[in-house]
């Protein structure tokens, strides 16, 4: 009996010997999107599969960036049914439906290559390979895939809903295809170059991280800390407060965001335009940053000219508690965005975490802080009493300038006369 067990065994081996053998292609998955593709008498299988249960569109373009890339978009409709559309564009807008294009898809049922859970809709089409990169000494085809949950139209060119998640793909199809047993899960991560040294994108990408983090959530959280609870104390504390703020903040917060664009234009990465919300919000960050400095110095030279014409009855007006407002708002954005930047290093890299504390540091750094910052407010009644009492002391060079002032002013009378 186990001598007919083996020789069954043996048999079914040789059977899928010769598929195995013959079947080439690739796959990943990368920010909730998985493509297969296989290599069959010189045409290529692609199966796409968006890791959302509410799949809505999704796309896969032969090229590095969006722009002069061919790319095939399909969706499921209400009805069961499948729309394929074949589109192409100039620019960073919505590609326009193709009637002729260079590689002509045709769907076809997928196949399963790899084992997804329950309620997400698998894609799949056939395109002819490319045969010259196939036959290169660098058969490494780059490709670009874009998702989105909303449904279009059953209309081959309906519009399409902005995209959710982008990303991009580098697949060799002369390599022998393992099929995948074991469940993808929810969140794919790409393993590829985890153990390998960091290429010149991912340095650029490091060093972004490293000064928006310390700008937004080190230094201006200091000099808010330092306005909280310094002025409960000394009339000094605007000096230091500045410091952080402006001083050091301003360079750090700049030079870290602009790295930003040079990451995204950088050659090895695939994306040159505002394709999410981390990148979006990061500029409405630096903006909202400068305004906030801004406003800053305007309340600031304002309140030195109304102590030089006698105390201040009203230390708190209204642009003092949106100032306190915005700079909150800030750094609670500040939370947010340090934090998609951390998973957006995972799905442009491949990598896993970028630092095995970061994550853990980032939660603790979210319960310290406000604790800090608002256990400040128990001070309030001293901070009013300080504020009180500075309002009475005399302004160095008030009274000079008073006089000079007022000098000038008879000078005018008399040429007048």
């Amino acid at each position: 009996m186990p001598r007919t067990t083996s020789v069954r065994s043996v048999l079914a081996a040789l059977v899928w010997l010769p598929l195995s053998l013959a079947l080439k292609g690739d796959s990943a998955c990368r920010n909730s999107v998985c493509v297969a593709a296989t290599v069959e008498n010189d045409v290529v299988t692609y199966e796409v599969t968006p890791m959302q249960q509410a799949s809505g569109w999704v796309a896969l373009g032969f090229g590095q960036h969006m722009t002069h890339t061919h790319s095939v978009i399909m969706w499921k409709n209400a009805d069961g049914t499948t729309t394929m559309s074949q589109r192409y564009t100039t620019q960073y807008r919505e590609p326009e439906p193709v009637s002729a294009p260079p590689r002509v898809a045709t769907l076809v049922k997928p196949k399963g290559l790899l084992a997804y859970p329950k309620n997400v809709n698998s894609f799949a089409f056939q395109v002819s390979a490319n045969k010259t990169l196939l036959s290169s000494s660098q058969p490494e085809e780059q490709l670009v895939f874009a998702y989105s949950p909303v449904t279009p139209d059953k209309d081959a060119a309906s519009s399409l809903a902005r995209h959710m998640h982008v990303g991009y793909l580098t697949f060799d199809l002369t390599k022998d295809f393992v099929p995948q047993k074991t469940p993808v899960t929810q969140h794919p991560k790409v393993d590829q170059g985890t153990n390998k040294s960091y290429k010149r994108v991912e340095k650029f990408i490091i060093l972004h991280g490293f000064l928006v983090s310390v700008g937004f959530l080190v230094l201006l959280p200091a000099g808010s800390l330092i306005g909280r609870y310094g002025r409960a104390f000394t009339p000094k504390w605007f000096k230091f407060h500045r410091l952080s703020n402006f001083v050091i903040a301003g360079p750090v917060i700049t030079l870290g965001v602009l790295l930003g664009p040079v990451v995204v234009f950088e050659k090895a990465s695939f994306r040159i335009h505002f394709a999410n919300t981390h990148e979006i919000f990061g500029l409405v960050l630096l903006l909202l940053y400068y305004a906030q400095v801004l406003l800053g110095r305007y309340i600031h030279n304002r309140r030195n000219q109304l102590a030089k014409l006698g105390p201040i009855t009203r230390p708190h007006p209204p642009l003092n508690i949106l100032h306190i407002i915005c700079g909150v708002s800030i750094i609670t954005l500040a939370f947010f965005q340090v934090r998609s930047g951390l998973t957006w290093w995972e799905t442009l890299t491949g990598r896993g975490p970028i630092a095995s504390w970061a994550l853990p540091l980032w939660k603790a750094w979210c319960i310290i802080l406000p604790l800090a910052y608002f256990g400040g407010y128990a001070l309030l009644p001293r901070q009013l009493r300080q504020e009180r009492e500075a309002a009475y002391t005399r302004v160095p060079g008030a009274a000079e300038e008073a006089r000079a002032e007022g000098s000038h002013l008879l000078a005018d009378e008399e040429d007048r006369s």
